[in-house]
Parts: structure tokens; sequence; C-alpha cells
């Protein structure tokens, strides 16, 4: 007698995706991941440079290149030789894309079964480790090259906190460089985030009339025309920091092919058939190495 309780077969109906469909098209895995970790990167958004190393793996790099000559302008008077200005020697070091992935493996049961939910939770997994890895990655580096500090005012728990001046303040920091900075992000662990939307001196600030503003919402996109982001990656002893993401510096990434799918640029993915163990394995990766050029283009705001 057939048996009655076998699984249908997958089946595609217009927008629905099956797993069978899922597993047997990398491009779909390939979007899905990379969807999933874009939603979740900060650092991408403050090291905004991009330096392929494909080839080499590595790259020899300037740090704080000044952008004025060392020596004053000086009056010259008629027949009279100009005067040389001595540059100091650059500050280089060296960085070296490395290769940081996971793999999950999806069975040809979940399959048969159309287990959707069973291998969005993988996806999801995977796709979430990679992006907070990497992302730790670039934060741990930024904030280790960064030297720079401005104190708050006061804590941003207390009642006469203003994170609105702690923020112009420490920009100001930068802006007293004189090397064309120019902060254009606040960068803040969820805690701060919190208590800088919650401040009275930031809400009072803050347009009321529109249906999105801060007191309906409660995002607070930009301040003071600056893009504030949200992260749980910050470094142990680091809640605040302002930056410059356009000078800050780049990430360095590297194409080393396998049949992988995704821009080397960003998080890839392979789709991986095991007969022997009648089912599939998902990996993904990201080739890559932070690259802090211009650590003066940033400063970490104290005692939040």
């Amino acid at each position: 007698m057939p048996n009655s309780y076998a699984p249908a077969a997958p089946t595609v109906s217009g927008d629905n995706i099956t797993v069978n469909r899922l597993v047997n098209s990398p491009v779909l895995i390939q979007r899905a991941l990379r969807t999933l970790a874009q939603m979740r990167l900060v650092g991408d958004k403050i090291l905004t440079g991009s330096v392929d190393l494909t080839g080499t793996g590595a790259v020899n790099y300037e740090v704080s290149e000044a952008i004025m000559a060392a020596s004053l302008a000086e009056r010259i008077d008629d027949l009279m030789e100009y005067p040389l200005s001595a540059e100091p020697s650059a500050v280089s070091q060296m960085a070296a894309a490395e290769n940081w992935g996971l793999s999950t493996l999806i069975s040809d049961k979940l399959v048969a079964r159309n287990r959707v939910d069973i291998v969005n939770r993988k996806m999801i997994k995977l796709a979430n480790r990679i992006a907070f890895g990497f992302d730790s990655l670039i934060l741990s580096a930024v904030a280790s090259a960064v030297s720079q500090t401005s104190p708050a005012t006061a804590a941003w728990n207390s009642t006469s906190a203003d994170p609105f001046a702690d923020i112009t303040l420490g920009a100001a920091v930068v802006d007293s460089l004189n090397q064309g900075y120019e902060v254009d992000t606040v960068l803040a662990t969820p805690t701060r985030w919190a208590r800088l939307i919650a401040s009275a001196k930031i809400i009072e600030r803050a347009p009321r009339e529109s249906n999105d503003s801060l007191l309906l919402t409660g995002r607070l996109a930009r301040i003071a025309g600056l893009n504030i982001w949200k992260t749980t990656n910050m470094p142990a002893g680091v809640d605040v920091m302002l930056i410059d993401s356009r000078q800050l510096g780049s990430i360095g990434w590297e194409d080393q092919g396998g049949g992988y799918l995704g821009g080397a640029d960003g998080v890839q993915s392979k789709r991986i058939r095991l007969e022997e163990n009648d089912g599939w394995k998902i990996q993904g990766r990201r080739i890559g190495v932070p690259i802090v050029q211009e650590p003066g283009a940033a400063v970490k705001i104290t005692s939040t």
C-alpha cells in the first residue's frame, strides 16, 4: 500500500519561494545573505573608501598625511630665493586581507518538506555572524587608531546633560586640526543613543510639526547636519564617536575566486552539494581588512 503521508513536491506560486527553489538558485542565496548582512553593518558607513587588494592581498599606506606644507610661506623680495619646506617622513603601515567565513547545512529532508522557516533562520544566523563579526573588527580598528577625545559637559543621564553641545564641541576638536576634516557622523552605543534622543535639550531643538518628528517616531536620523548611527559593536570603554566618514579610511578587499557569488568588496556566498550527506552546504564569507588612514578625522566623546 502506498504511503499516504509522503510529502508533496515543493512548488512555486507567484512570488512564493520554496526551499527547493532557494537551494537550487545560488543567486537567490547570495541576495538573501547580502541583504541581511547589509542591514546590520555600520562599519561600511564609517570607512567609506574601497581598496582592491586582489593579486597581493596587502597594502602599504600612509597615516595622517598633512594637507599643508610643514613650513610657513614667507614674503619674497625681488630676486630672493624661495624657502624650502622640509617635509617630515610619512608614517606608513601595512594591512593584509583576511578571510572571515562561516557555513551552514541544509538537509534534503528540509528541502522535501519545504521547511522555509528553518532554512530562513539558518540563513539569518549565518548572515548575522558574518556581518557582526566583520563590523566588530572595523570598529575595534577605528577605536584603536583614534586617540583624540573630547569630554562631555555632564553625563548624558543627568539633568544637566547637553549632548547637542557635546557633539558640536567634539566636532570642533576635529575642525581645529585644519586638515580638511568635517565630521558628518555620530556613532553611539544603544544606551548613549537612547540618552541622546531623550535629552530635553535635543528634543526642544528638534522639529515638531512634521509627521515623522522625533516626538512621534522616536527616531533621530540627523542632528546639526550629522548622521546618527546606533551600534552594539562599539569596543569596551568607547560609547560615542564623531567621524568624518569620507576621510577616516577604507576597507581593503580581495577577490580570491573559488566560484563564490557576490562582489568581492562585500559578503559572498557559495552553494555546495553534499551527495554523501544528502544535503547542501551554504557558505558565506567576507574577505577584507579595515584601513584607518586618517585617525585625526574622528574623536571620542568621553564621560557620557
